[in-house]
């Protein structure tokens, strides 16, 4: 087998987008192989508040918790999570992100009704990256 540099621009590039992550470290191994990924604790998103002048509905744009692969169903399943016009309800499953053999949950942080589905299932998504919109109820 081969053994190429990674150039180091993609280095940079790499290490960049770990830093906007929260990734704190990252452990590989050889042999039969090992992956370790650790995250700080992030701090918790500021919920969209609503004023008294303000009556129009609130909408939260909800986000992959880490970089993996977008489920909008169990791979068992027919059925997705939730559907366009789908009423929720505080910490109801709305997604998974898959990240090597692990199932990270994407939980409704509100009461809502989900307005838009932004990717479709098995796409890639990075951290942050904008799942759904949830319209958050009043």
């Amino acid at each position: 087998m081969e053994k190429t540099a990674i150039p180091l621009p993609t280095l940079r590039a790499l290490a960049r987008k770990m830093q906007r992550s929260g990734l704190n470290s990252l452990a590989l191994e050889g042999k039969q192989w090992s992956v370790r990924l650790t995250f700080a604790p992030m701090p918790p998103r500021p919920a969209a508040v609503l004023t008294k002048e303000d009556n129009s509905p609130v909408s939260q744009a909800i986000g992959a918790p880490l970089p993996g692969t977008l489920l909008r169903r169990h791979p068992y399943s027919q059925q997705d999570f939730v559907q366009p016009g789908q009423q929720v309800e505080p910490h109801d499953l709305l997604a998974m992100v898959q990240v090597g053999p692990l199932y990270v949950p994407v939980l409704s942080p509100a009461k809502g009704r989900v307005q838009q589905l932004s990717l479709s299932s098995h796409s890639p998504v990075e951290y942050d990256q904008e799942i759904l919109i949830l319209q958050l109820d009043n």
